[in-house]
């Protein structure tokens, strides 16, 4: 009898939503994660948390302290991510900025435009890997939230084989977070501006590649 194919992978899952949130409890106090930086203008309103889905651990760890809405793939492994961390310090919102991500963005517009920080993965949730989607730029147009880019260092990290080398901490491990200056984008922005904006951006997260 051939069994069906879906089988093995539906375990498999099934084991990692048990396993992930039970080494998370006991990872998580071992950690070191450095406090907001007070150059993010928080006072001021909603952020705008930018970062690569590479660093997307080590930067929900480091804007739990603003307790963002953050964005989230509807893939398997924004499920583990959504169940390992809970809703203590974040709120999850299931989707994508890019192709037929129309209604995620409408839940990221809404949160800020009711007072509440955002944070997304700019090249998410497939990638190509550092490639900057158009999402972040139009949220921030349309709500007038600065984006504050983030580029966070995990030492020492394991490297995932994924196509965004997702980086995860190690027991006692450090992270160490670059943050980059605000970004704001006007309401009446051409595309010329978006441009110079999205050159800055995708610079910032070239210049730490290699970190």
């Amino acid at each position: 009898m051939i069994l069906p194919t879906r089988v093995p992978e539906l375990s498999l899952l099934k084991l990692k939503l048990f396993l992930a949130p039970l080494i998370w409890r006991l990872l998580y106090p071992t950690l070191s994660v450095p406090e907001l930086s007070p150059d993010i203008p928080l006072a001021e309103g909603p952020i705008i948390f930018a970062c690569l889905h590479r660093d997307i651990v080590g930067a929900i760890l480091y804007v739990a302290p603003a307790h963002p809405s953050l964005l989230v793939s509807n893939s398997d492994d924004g499920l583990i991510l959504v169940r390992t961390l809970g809703g203590k310090n974040h709120n999850f919102i299931r989707g994508a900025t890019g192709e037929n991500g129309g209604r995620a963005l409408v839940h990221l517009r809404r949160a800020l435009q009711d007072g509440h920080s955002i944070g997304l993965a700019v090249d998410g949730p497939k990638g190509p890997f550092g490639e900057i989607h158009p999402g972040v730029f139009q949220l921030a147009k349309l709500t007038g939230a600065p984006i504050v880019p983030l580029r966070p260092v995990i030492t020492p990290s394991l490297v995932l084989g994924t196509w965004d080398r997702t980086e995860i901490p190690y027991f006692f491990s450090r992270i160490h977070v670059q943050t980059g200056p605000p970004m704001k984008v006007n309401a009446t922005a051409e595309d010329e501006e978006i441009d110079f904006l999205h050159q800055k951006l995708d610079a910032f997260f070239q210049s730490g590649s290699g970190g």
